[in-house]
């Protein structure tokens, strides 16, 4: 429709002036106008509907709601009913309603409704004024979505926020602010209740003693009033918040609003009071105790720290201790091993080597801890310091000490080593020797006597010389076990054949030739052993065994499996060991006080036990004089 305003002097106040005119008053104010008459049904639209509906042709509301998807679901019930409002009642309402474009757009408008009666009342027709509120809508939807994204930001703050009026009530709490009041009062937690409401039943932000004196100072001074509060929360604890009220000015410089900001500072009040106490306590300890603010400067020692280290209080306020502490043995590792785990965890424990103010080495064992307030700020660090100077030197005696026995113990062993080898040919010449005069006196004609005489001392030489071998080849075995150069060769061995095959060729050598009460009383398995040193060592108790048992019942052999290893006990009846000499069975040339009538070196026992440890296993004794001893071997499956 053309509305262009003809302005020439002749036509402005024409009829169709005047329409062009209101034409362009709607557009400009967007507004547009509609009335059905109902007498023919007549529909008329202003110039601005067409351009709010994007529709060519005029339709009546019904029409409007039946022939088109604008008005969908509730909006369209909602329309309907205000038509039939108006026409019914015959009187003026209106109403706000959405409508969807056909390319997803949505507008919004106000549509009011006027009944158009004649004089005597009856109902001629329909008048509607449609008022486009799209842009408002828009505005006020992005309004909402600021102040939503302000109050998300708001509620999430760790500390109170909230807007009072210059009465002092709430205009806007926070949720840390509304929390911290159901907190401390009985009012129950109203999580889906209104805002309003909440608000209403929070009371005051400022306690009722301090309200008028905080908030009439706030008003009258301008300025921001800052002040503790001490609150009984509902589990009966007691929290210390600090709060800040803020005045915010008018263009006039009133006070139009109050800003209140509230921190719980119960955790720095309480470390504060922690470390009051432990300034106390450590004023009266022997020990260092040093505080020191973030960045490592001393704010405190204690009277320990001047009378040990020779520094004065005043001299180091406000240095880093590492300054004047560390010198040139300080070991760099340790100071980065500092630095790490202050960083990783806010602690350290461990030693240093420091300097007094002498320039006299002192080694101190530090515990170092981060003190933090409330929310996680780091306020101080405490270090408590011990000196250690006379156990460190303690310990590097002994480590002299144990460097030198060392040293002894290597000399021992090879000269062990060495004397072991150089016995063991002189030993193999008796042997030949005693073997080749044996052969000559066979071949010639001696008496009886002589023989008798001969056959006597050769069996004592025989049986010296092999003593003094075994002994020889037992002294080397130690050594090679010591210097760690005792191979295994293992083997997977079913353990059943093992353990028959010893038992059928270890019976006693002399004497009443007794064989082993041997049970095997276990599934076989395979094992993995290595089979000559095992046999060794089982030979070696078991000889043990019969040689302190003669003339007793025959010593047991017994084979069990028992979590995951084999229990290999082997039992006599024979004379026992004395209590006070069963510790020190198992070390070197050691012989109980009860057995040294016997043969023996006092080294096969020793030997045993080293040999299983190898296998991963051990050996365990028990034994009780006159009934014998017990020796058990566990040796891992």
């Amino acid at each position: 429709m053309n509305s262009e305003l003809d302005t020439t002097l002749l036509s402005f106040d024409e009829c169709e002036a005047l329409k062009a005119r209101m034409q362009l008053l709607g557009k400009i104010a967007a507004i547009g106008e509609w009335i059905h008459r109902f007498t023919d049904d007549e529909i008329t639209w202003s110039d601005y509907l067409h351009d709010f509906y994007e529709l060519n042709h005029q339709l009546s509301p019904s029409n409007l709601l039946c022939d088109t998807q604008l008005y969908q679901g509730d909006e369209a019930i909602k329309m309907q009913l205000l038509l039939e409002r108006v026409t019914i009642n015959k009187v003026t309402l209106s109403d706000e309603f959405k409508i969807n474009m056909p390319d997803g757009r949505i507008k919004w408008h106000r549509t009011t409704i006027h009944p158009i009666n004649n004089q005597q009342g009856k109902l001629l027709g329909l008048y509607g004024l449609l008022q486009n509120t799209t842009d408002r809508k828009q505005k006020e939807a992005n309004n909402e979505k600021r102040y939503a994204l302000f109050r998300h930001i708001f509620d999430r703050l760790p500390s109170e926020l909230v807007v009072l009026n210059n009465a002092g009530q709430y205009l806007y709490a926070n949720q840390s602010a509304i929390q911290s009041k159901l907190n401390c009062s009985t009012l129950a937690d109203h999580q889906h209740s209104e805002l309003n409401d909440q608000l209403n039943e929070l009371g005051n932000w400022v306690m009722e003693l301090k309200q008028g004196d905080v908030i009439e100072d706030c008003l009258q001074n301008k300025k921001v009033v800052t002040f503790e509060e001490k609150v009984n929360d509902t589990n009966g604890l007691d929290r210390t918040i600090l709060r800040n009220l803020y005045p915010l000015l008018d263009q006039k410089g009133e006070v139009e609003f109050l800003i209140g900001h509230g921190v719980d500072i119960s955790a720095r009040k309480q470390s504060e009071l922690e470390l009051q106490r432990m300034a106390i306590v450590a004023e009266k300890t022997n020990g260092i105790v040093m505080v020191t603010d973030p960045d490592r400067k001393i704010t405190w020692v204690n009277n320990s720290f001047e009378q040990i280290l020779g520094y004065r209080a005043e001299e180091i306020i406000g240095i880093d201790p590492a300054d004047f502490l560390q010198g040139p043995e300080t070991s760099q590792q340790t100071i980065r091993d500092i630095a790490e785990s202050l960083k990783a965890s806010g602690t350290f424990s461990g030693e240093i080597l420091n300097y007094t103010k002498s320039g006299k080495q002192i080694w101190l064992y530090l515990n170092i801890a981060a003190v933090y307030d409330d929310q996680g700020k780091l306020l101080n660090y405490v270090a408590v310091e011990n000196d250690i100077t006379v156990i460190k030197l303690a310990e590097q005696h002994h480590q002299k000490v144990m460097e030198r026995e060392r040293e002894l113990n290597q000399f021992k062993t090879q000269f062990i080593n060495l004397a072991s080898h150089q016995f063991r040919a002189p030993l193999a010449t008796i042997r030949s020797s005693i073997d080749l005069l044996d052969l000559k006196l066979k071949s010639i004609h001696l008496d009886n006597a002589f023989q008798a005489f001969f056959a006597k001392h050769k069996a004592i030489i025989d049986e010296e010389t092999t003593r003094m071998t075994e002994l020889m080849e037992n002294i080397l075995d130690i050594g090679r076990i010591d210097e760690g150069k005792i191979e295994l060769f293992k083997k997977n061995l079913p353990f059943k054949k093992f353990m028959d095959d010893f038992v059928q060729s270890n019976h006693e050598p002399g004497g009443e030739y007794r064989k082993l009460d041997y049970h095997f009383g276990t599934s076989d398995k395979i094992i993995s052993i290595d089979e000559i040193l095992l046999r060794n060592v089982l030979r070696n108790i078991v000889s043990n065994a019969y040689k302190y048992s003669q003339g007793k019942p025959a010593p047991e052999l017994k084979v069990n499996f028992e979590k995951n290893a084999y229990w290999i006990t082997i039992k006599d009846y024979g004379i026992g060991v004395p209590d006070k000499d069963q510790p020190y069975l198992f070390e070197s040339f050691f012989r109980a006080s009860n057995a040294r009538i016997f043969p023996g070196s006092g080294l096969g026992l020793m030997i045993a036990k080293k040999l299983i440890a190898l296998h991963g296993g051990n050996i365990h004794f028990s034994s009780k004089v006159g009934a014998g001893c017990c020796v058990t071997i566990h040796l891992p499956a």
